[in-house]
């Protein structure tokens, strides 16, 4: 009887997993009727190739003729009943709390992502802004980044890298560079209120930006975290490494690099090889959450900081950034 059960349960979770079939991926996409219309000729000429054109009833093969027109698959994947990509598909369409503008391969991703940083309005919380501020002039953190919650990807952790910048130009120069790559991954824009202390090394402040009491400055720029979600690990990895070839600034008039590269280009992600870890408290007051960023020896004084005398939620985890940005957490400019 346990074995009966055991096998049971296996052939349970099989099924779970099992990728979902065309017609079923037409009912879940809520295209039935759209696959009814399909007369017999434009069921040949959207399947051609299709080994099973011939055996199977007109039902079946106006699914998949849908299917293949929507570019959720291919005739080849439907010869060798490969339906990776079309539950793939079906999931994404499904996952209502995804937020995302499209693919790098999209033809008009760069006029989506110009669009949307064009009708920015930067994030405001007076709530946060004068507790941040106060942890910041304490020395408690050397910057935070605001958010509106409702502009959040929602991708999945494992597969995503959040890349951070100012300039919107550098942002379609790198979604290019990443398309002449060979990459593909799903973007968001998500607009920030920055602020983070000047370092006396970069010059004079560019930005807008606040003096404390004591004479440090705070630039409060407004900016973005460009979020890709990659299709595995590897490409995740790739992306990484075209970031310290292009986009990170070693001399002061080095060319080869995409517009505006910065000293210090800002990667978060989870953990992977050569990364530093630091400590992510997010920092929530209804509709605004704030990102803020520290050393783990410095993250007990700003929990500290920010539950006094609030009622702020404030979670913590670890993170994971390229080393260029973690020297500038410890204090470095390059």
């Amino acid at each position: 009887m346990k074995n009966k059960i055991l096998l049971g349960f296996i052939l349970l979770n099989l099924t779970a997993l099992a990728d979902l079939d065309p017609s079923s991926a037409i009912e879940r996409l809520k295209l039935k009727e759209l696959s009814k219309t399909y007369p017999k000729e434009k069921i040949q000429n959207s399947l051609k190739g299709y080994k099973n054109i011939k055996s199977e009833s007109l039902e079946s093969l106006s699914d998949k003729a849908v299917l293949v027109d929507l570019n959720i698959t291919t005739v080849d994947m439907l010869n060798k009943k490969n339906y990776s990509a079309i539950s793939n598909y079906v999931d994404d369409f499904l996952d209502t709390n995804e937020n995302t503008l499209g693919n790098i391969y999209d033809r008009n991703i760069l006029e989506r992502v110009s669009k949307k940083w064009s009708t920015t309005v930067a994030p405001k919380d007076t709530v946060l802004l004068d507790k941040l501020n106060l942890a910041l002039a304490n020395g408690l953190m050397t910057g935070y980044n605001l958010k509106n919650i409702n502009e959040y990807a929602n991708f999945k952790k494992e597969l995503t890298a959040s890349y951070g910048h100012n300039n919107i130009t550098h942002a379609l120069q790198l979604i290019a560079l990443l398309k002449s790559e060979g990459l593909d991954a799903k973007i968001q824009l998500e607009p920030k209120t920055s602020a983070f202390l000047h370092n006396p090394n970069w010059g004079s402040p560019n930005y807008d930006h606040t003096i404390l009491e004591d004479g440090k400055i705070v630039l409060t720029p407004t900016e973005y975290d460009l979020k890709f979600e990659f299709k595995n690990v590897n490409d995740k990895i790739k992306f990484t490494k075209i970031i310290d070839r292009y986009a990170k600034k070693d001399s002061k008039d080095q060319e080869g690099l995409i517009y505006k590269s910065w000293w210090q280009p800002f990667v978060q992600t989870d953990k992977i090889e050569g990364y530093n870890m630091l400590i992510s408290h997010l920092v929530k007051n209804g509709n605004f959450e704030a990102n803020v960023l520290t050393l783990p020896k410095n993250s007990e004084a700003f929990i500290k900081s920010m539950k006094s005398d609030s009622n702020l939620e404030v979670t913590a985890q670890e993170i994971w950034v390229n080393p260029a940005f973690y020297r500038f957490m410890e204090g470095d400019y390059k």
